[in-house]
């Protein structure tokens, strides 16, 4: 069997090679695809995965290329993991709308936006290869805006594919810690989009949304992008669900705004230029010959159970392991707010015979609808915008944004992103 990984030469490609190799899945090759300014990174990668197959006593190849279309040819999954602009692109989205007094981040509100109009045109030219080169292979999705961009490639009538995200299984997990049980007792039932969904966890089939709410759970990741901040008192235990951890740029905007500031004004820089000392560091690793693991510093960059989520996908595909899982996906009917070819974040059956959205009984809660239709709308326009090159498209879906909204600043900030990323994004007229 043949993968094909696009952006072979991310820092995340270890986590995606060891969860391959450690499942034992029916892999021959796994082919690492980058633009040649990556070609040093991910020649470090393939002589790393090469050292950790052997290890693992794997008789698995890992060519490198930068051509594309072989790499597809003939492949049963593509693995895409692109980030276009590199992340001097993503501190250019973290910096940018901070000028305009709106948050700067890589997959929420301007930031997301900027980089959305990146990716998309090369993600619907990926896809039309792999119609030609592949046409049995499954597109699993990675790229940032995950839920966007597995968008704009359903909506251009390529069914075999899903958006990845590893927001559920973190939950999960800590859900397991805090609660002291297994992880595998943990029953976790998402809704929503890409990084804007509500979540309920049953345990031993007993309900313990609750008692996850009142954990203390939702004010540790409200720290994490707003320190100092304290919610209201009671906010998070009156919800009717478990927020995904962006949902705080959207309840709390003017902190996480401050936190957004004040880290760009820091020393350290923004997320973008404190990942590029990580990676730094992580290549320097990488590039170790004794080494033959995917190393204890990789979990720094963040991306955990990345991995797990992929290989428990294409394990299911395979028929090797049914499961259920979190996907993006269209909705098909599984969330009666949305229409059934809008991509969603949901629990999906994965098996031989393809995924399956599963339908939610009950109706989301309206706060979570409230925000996540009215992001979905903005979705829609971007990957307009994308495709069609439109600037009234591109100015209305930053109006539709929860985040952003007001004409006036829409259009200044549209200015500035498109002066900086001209080379990137299509022609607006």
């Amino acid at each position: 069997m043949k993968i094909a990984v696009l952006g072979g030469g991310s820092s995340y490609t270890p986590e995606l090679v060891d969860g391959l190799l450690r499942r034992q899945l029916p892999v021959d090759e796994v082919w690492l695809v980058d633009v040649p300014e990556g070609r040093h990174k991910v020649d470090t990668i393939a002589g790393l995965a090469r050292r950790m197959a052997e290890r693992l006593g794997r008789q698995v190849r890992f060519p490198v290329t930068e051509d594309r279309r072989a790499a597809l040819d003939g492949a049963s999954f593509v693995l895409s993991q692109l980030r276009v602009g590199g992340l001097e692109m993503r501190a250019q989205d973290e910096r940018i709308p901070l000028r305009h007094g709106l948050l700067g981040q890589e997959t929420t509100g301007a930031g997301g936006f900027a980089n959305a109009l990146r990716t998309i045109p090369v993600a619907l030219r990926v896809a039309e290869e792999m119609a030609t080169l592949a046409p049995q292979a499954w597109l699993l999705n990675f790229t940032n805006p995950a839920g966007l961009v597995t968008q704009a490639i359903c909506s251009a009538g390529y069914r075999q594919a899903v958006g990845l995200c590893n927001i559920a299984r973190i939950t999960e997990r800590r859900l397991a810690l805090r609660a002291h049980v297994p992880e595998a007792s943990v029953e976790l039932e998402a809704a929503g989009l890409n990084h804007l969904t509500g979540s309920w966890m049953r345990v031993a089939g007993q309900d313990v949304t609750p008692l996850a709410l009142a954990s203390g759970a939702p004010d540790e990741e409200l720290r994490q992008v707003a320190a100092e901040f304290e919610p209201p008192q009671g906010f998070f235990a009156g919800l009717d669900f478990f927020p995904n951890p962006y949902l705080n740029y959207f309840f709390f905007p003017g902190p996480t705004l401050r936190h957004a500031e004040a880290s760009a004004a820091s020393a350290d820089g923004t997320r973008a230029q404190r990942v590029q000392a990580i990676e730094a560091q992580l290549f320097r690793r990488y590039a170790d010959s004794s080494l033959a693991e995917k190393p204890a510093e990789l979990a720094q960059r963040g991306g955990a159970y990345y991995s797990e989520v992929a290989v428990d996908a294409m394990a299911a595909l395979l028929g090797i392991q049914p499961a259920t899982l979190v996907l993006n996906l269209p909705n098909g009917g599984a969330l009666r707010e949305f229409d059934d070819d809008d991509v969603v974040e949901r629990n999906a059956e994965v098996s031989l015979a393809g995924i399956r959205p599963v339908p939610r009984q009950a109706p989301m809660p309206r706060l979570l609808r409230g925000i996540a239709l009215a992001v979905k709308e903005y979705e829609r326009l971007c990957v307009e915008a994308a495709v069609r090159g439109s600037r009234r498209k591109a100015l209305e879906a930053l109006m539709c944004h929860p985040l952003i909204g007001a004409a006036d600043v829409a259009v200044g900030l549209l200015d500035d992103l498109a002066a900086a990323n001209r080379g990137y994004w299509p022609d607006l007229r």
